[in-house]
Parts: C-alpha cells; structure tokens; sequence
C-alpha cells in the first residue's frame, strides 16, 4: 500500500480530487492573491519599484505556492489554483490581461512539473516560470496598447500623466530588471519552500 501511495505521489496519478483538495487550492490561491495584490499597493507609491511586486513577492509566496503543490501531487492542482487566481483577478478588477498571465502560468506550472516528476527542481522552475508569467500578463498592456492603458487608467481616476509615466518605465531598462529578476526571486522563494517542507518531497520521492 505505501509503494502504491509513493507511486501516485510521484505521478500525480491515482485518486480522484476530493473537496478537501479544493478548498486547499481555493483558499491558498486567494490567500497568495491577495498577498501580492497588498504588496503591490505598497510598492506603487513609486513607479520605479510598482512592478517589482513579483520578484519581491515571488520569495515569500513561492513558500506557500510549493507547499500547495507538495500537499497536493496530483495532474492539474497547480493549473486548478492558476484558475481559481485567475478568476479573482478579474474578479478584483485587474487587468484582463493579468488574469490571463496567471492563468497561462497555471498551465505551464503544470507542464513543468508533470515533465520533471514533481522533483524539487521541478518545483523552482515550475514556480519561477509562474511568477514570470504572472509579471508579464501585468506589463503586457503597457507594452502591446499603451493607448487602451492610458484609458483605463484615467477612467480609473489616475492623470493622464501618470499613466504616460508609467508607459515610459515599461519601456525602459527598469522593466527588464524586474523582468530578469522576477523568476529569480521566484526560484529562491521555491526553493526556500522544498527546503522548508522537506518531509512532503521525501514522501513524493518515496
């Protein structure tokens, strides 16, 4: 029975899902949300660390996204809770383009941890690649219709100025940074978590 358990753990084969496995995703989903959505309003006092949110962020959220992704080793957990994420995003009123990024980021999550058998390694890339794809669903308006970003900015309430100002940041080297850095912050965050829960990757790799 306990090599049979090892066997599903390391696929991610076996049991169906129970509800118990969706209130897990659903509540640490909105929990890491909304964990990024209050740091990003913290660090938007300054267009020039505004978008950062995901390279400073991705290190303590990376921490809860792998023990999810641990507690739960199953084909589709990570794409179900990029889903649920997504859906409050556009819920919350962010970009359609955000939840999009989270959503796509879900998938690819998934992707990389069903090609890597769940392994440790699997986790930091599938992690870091989810945190890139999350960040660039948050600059792609500004990058590919900066004419459609003003408007809503100054529908929102902002100056056509700070809009225009932020427009300016995303095509200059700042934005490739945090770019860069994004998955970065991402890995180290992941990898923080697969050391911290050591005890659910010694059960997945049985």
């Amino acid at each position: 029975m306990a090599t049979e358990s090892n066997a599903v753990r390391k696929t991610g084969a076996g049991p169906s899902y129970t509800a118990k496995d969706f209130i897990l995703l659903a509540v640490f989903g909105v929990v890491i949300f909304l964990f990024f959505m209050i740091l990003s309003m913290v660090l938007s006092f300054s267009i020039d660390i505004a978008y950062w949110t995901h390279a400073i962020g991705g290190i303590v959220g990376g921490i809860a996204w792998v023990y999810v992704a641990a507690r739960i080793p199953k084909k589709g957990a990570m794409a179900i809770m990029g889903l649920i994420m997504g859906i409050v995003a556009f819920l919350m009123g962010m970009m359609w383009t955000v939840a999009v990024g989270i959503v796509v980021g879900g998938i690819v999550a998934e992707l990389v941890l069903i090609a890597g058998k769940r392994s440790m390694p699997a986790h930091i890339v599938a992690y870091a690649l989810f945190m890139l794809c999350w960040w660039f669903g948050q600059v792609a308006l500004l990058l590919f219709a900066s004419d459609s970003y003003v408007q809503m900015m100054v529908s929102a309430g902002m100056t056509a100025e700070y809009a225009q100002a932020v427009i300016d940041w995303s095509h200059g080297p700042l934005c490739v940074a945090a770019g860069v850095c994004t998955p970065v912050g991402g890995a180290i965050g992941a990898f923080i978590g697969t050391k911290v829960f050591k005890k659910h990757f010694a059960q997945l790799i049985g």
